[in-house]
């Protein structure tokens, strides 16, 4: 029977602090996407200066950005949007190891877009991610963006981002 306790609270231990990342990831995205639907591209900046390591990569297609190339790649997709009408994160898989987690994540955001032909078009883009996360004075941090598979259509046909 002490086994039994001693197993039940390992396990509730374990799933309180997978939880508390799962928390943190959610809530870090949630403050991500509310920018993003504002055009706050301020507020973008410093919810990503303040989740993502200070040696922050995204990686994609073999190439490396570092957190200022990348910020700077993320705001100018909002900046070109004419309105972002949704954006949303879900976690698919995440695994806690002590001070280190990997998750994998799909990532949205759809909305119409500013182009030079002056008519509207609307965009939809769905990626997958796979983020690596450090904690870094007690806090999880994204220390790496992996992308993998993505999906961009613009009035609904395919094309290219």
């Amino acid at each position: 029977m002490k086994k039994i306790s001693v197993l039940l609270s390992l396990i509730a231990v374990v799933g309180l602090a997978h939880a508390d990342l799962r928390s943190d990831i959610i809530a870090a995205n949630k403050r991500l996407e509310k920018a993003a639907m504002a055009k706050d591209i301020k507020a973008a900046e410093t919810i990503m200066k303040e989740t993502m390591t200070s040696n922050f990569k995204y990686m994609q297609d073999g190439k490396a950005q570092d957190l200022k190339t990348f910020m700077g790649n993320y705001t100018a997709s909002i900046a070109m949007t004419d309105k972002v009408t949704s954006h949303s994160t879900r976690i698919i898989s995440l695994k806690e190891t002590g001070n280190k987690a990997t998750a994998e994540l799909e990532k949205k955001m759809t909305g119409t877009l500013k182009m030079p032909d002056k008519k509207p078009h609307t965009m939809d883009w769905t990626g997958v991610f796979t983020e690596e996360y450090r904690k870094v004075g007690g806090k999880w941090k994204t220390a790496v963006m992996t992308a993998g598979k993505q999906k961009f259509l613009m009035d609904g046909k395919p094309a290219k981002m």
